[in-house]
């Protein structure tokens, strides 16, 4: 039984729910591009599949539009896959459990994905459409955004020719973006040894943290897990000495870290020490992240209270790992001078993980300014490098600069004056967007980004607001009408 029947637009929710019938994670998007190569056939559209499984459906013009230009329709297959930690589904095997009430829907236990299925939801829509007035339309499904808009830097422009482009993956509605930041994935690896050792086993974690999106999110300041549990193991190191067994966080470098965790090996004899300095820096980030992360939890118990013969690092590696987390940025790097109150560069931690004989993290590093990305890439390689390890860079991206004359945009915002009442917001935005890429790929393109309400994407809270996608849809088909 539909779970979303009944909701409006009726034909946007029946094929957000269609797209959510298989797993969609990103790299795992083979069969959400066979959906959508299916509904073209069952519709006599032509559609074209690549091989990264990016897909073009491509609709004629209505009558009366047959002599206006292509508009370019356009969001990302995949999602991030993120969940609850009592949540036991395979996400790389299973759909999610979509649910809803009378504002918003959301999954069951795990993320929504819908960043960005509602954009493919509405391009379905108008593609299934039989009453829609549009020029002909070139629905563009990229795969991978979430981990490096490596669909997006593949796809061939010949397969494209619109040069107004409306990129449906933002998430506050009645924002508009016109612009966004750069970025660019570092993984780095730092040989470490282990060795055996005797002592007593304790666990640390570190939870009740937001998270969040690491471009959008970024300025509020949230705490990252992985970042703070190398700080706080590294002052804990200074008052009694310990071998860390297992450190890890995270699963995403776009994502701020909200929970972490790792196994200490210590002296019998500095056990009470250790818990009481734990105990107290429980505290400690409960005074620092009152206002913006309230409900973190310091956790520390006893695994063991005497073990032989423990896999442990040795005390070079011990401290090489713990000094990797603590001189890594985390956060804001600097603000805009020209846009006030927005973030210009920042650094994020999403992935630490200990991994064989290699302690391994991941960053993203975004930036407006191409220099200043650069620049901190250069600094985590360095720190890197003086650690005796290595890094490896990918998913590099371009920045989109912010055009004062936008024909699209005038065709935007006047559709939404009309449709609300009131004037929406324009702005950039410190997250990459696949925009900067079709800008770059496609000459003399014509963008913008926008869509309905989102809250919380990236992780197991995330919400789709239902009145508010209702809305959107209705002043995407203005904007398509008047285009």
């Amino acid at each position: 039984m539909a779970k979303l029947s009944g909701l409006e637009p009726k034909k946007v929710f029946e094929f957000f729910e269609y797209i959510n019938s298989v797993p969609r994670g990103s790299g795992n998007t083979s069969a959400v591009s066979e959906l959508c190569m299916k509904f073209a056939k069952e519709r006599s559209l032509t559609a074209f599949k690549d091989k990264f499984n990016n897909v073009v459906i491509y609709k004629p013009a209505t009558p009366g539009y047959e002599n206006k230009p292509a508009v370019i329709i356009q969001g990302h297959l995949d999602m991030v896959c993120a969940k609850t930690a009592d949540c036991t589904k395979d996400m790389a095997t299973e759909a999610i459990d979509l649910n809803h009430d009378d504002k918003y829907v959301f999954a069951d236990g795990t993320t929504l994905g819908g960043d960005d299925g509602i954009a493919i939801a509405y391009a379905l829509a108008l593609l299934d459409s039989d009453d829609v007035k549009h020029p002909a339309l070139e629905c563009v499904f990229t795969i991978d955004e979430e981990t490096g808009m490596d669909g997006a830097t593949g796809i061939n422009p010949a397969l494209i020719s619109g040069r107004k482009l409306l990129n449906i993956d933002s998430e506050v509605e009645g924002v508009f973006t016109c612009g966004c930041a750069g970025g660019c994935r570092l993984d780095s690896e730092i040989p470490v040894e282990f060795e055996t050792k005797n002592g007593v086993l304790l666990d640390v974690e570190i939870s009740g943290l937001k998270g969040g999106h690491s471009g959008i999110e970024i300025d509020k300041q949230p705490a990252s897990a992985n970042y703070q549990i190398g700080r706080i193991l590294r002052e804990l190191y200074n008052k009694v000495e310990f071998n860390l067994c297992d450190i890890s966080g995270g699963k995403f470098d776009n994502v701020i870290c909200e929970r972490a965790n790792a196994t200490v090996l210590i002296d019998e004899k500095d056990i009470d020490t250790a818990k009481e300095f734990l105990t107290n820096y429980d505290k400690i980030l409960k005074i620092e992240y009152s206002s913006v992360n309230p409900d973190v939890i310091l956790k520390t118990s006893v695994k063991d209270t005497f073990s032989e013969n423990v896999k442990a690092l040795d005390n070079d590696s011990t401290l090489k790992v713990l000094n990797a987390i603590t001189l890594s940025y985390q956060g804001v790097i600097e603000m805009s001078m020209e846009l006030k109150g927005m973030v210009q560069t920042s650094q994020n931690i999403g992935v630490i993980k200990l991994e064989d004989n290699l302690f391994k993290m991941g960053f993203l590093v975004r930036s407006s300014i191409e220099s200043q990305k650069e620049s901190a890439l250069n600094k985590i390689k360095i720190l890197i490098e003086l650690l005796g390890g290595k890094i490896k860079l990918f998913g590099n991206y371009p920045g989109w600069k912010f055009e004062p004359d936008s024909t699209l945009r005038d065709i935007c915002v006047q559709a939404y004056k009309d449709s609300y009442g009131k004037e929406p917001i324009v702005d950039t935005i410190h997250a990459g967007l696949e925009c900067g890429i079709f800008v770059d790929k496609l000459k003399g393109l014509d963008a913008i980004s926008f869509g309905p309400n989102i809250l919380d994407i990236h992780t197991p809270n995330e919400r789709l607001d239902i009145a508010s996608v209702e809305r959107v849809w209705k002043m995407l088909l203005m904007i398509l009408e008047r285009c």
